[in-house]
């Protein structure tokens, strides 16, 4: 029951990123490079994606703020600044993020990344 919770929470995780996994593999690296050589451009996105997270519902935000490890006000800003931060400097991979959905595949590298300890 427990590692139910638990998966529910990474795919609800995934569902938020549904815009960013629908993304094919020379998008993905060519949004990466741009947010490694821009800031802004990194923070700009983080923003948008802070706001879209702040509009989920409030239990969705509960749910991804028991499996982050944060107050559930704090999840909009962690959820992204983490996911993001993480896909520009390379900790994650075009490969982790399409395997996301699957509930066979091995999204340790997602849970790691979203608790903030990778």
């Amino acid at each position: 029951m427990c590692f139910e919770m638990r998966f529910g929470a990474v795919l609800l995780g995934a569902a938020l990123l549904a815009g960013c996994t629908s993304a094919k593999e020379g998008q993905w690296n060519t949004a990466q490079a741009a947010m490694q050589g821009s800031p802004a451009f990194k923070r700009e996105i983080i923003a948008d994606c802070t706001k879209q997270i702040g509009s989920r519902r409030l239990e969705d935000r509960q749910t991804v703020a028991k499996l982050m490890n944060v107050g559930i006000a704090r999840v909009p800003s962690a959820f992204c600044s983490r996911f993001f931060n993480a896909w520009a400097s390379g900790r994650l991979s075009y490969r982790d993020i399409q395997g996301i959905h699957s509930q066979t595949a091995d999204n340790s590298r997602f849970v790691r990344i979203l608790q903030g300890r990778e």
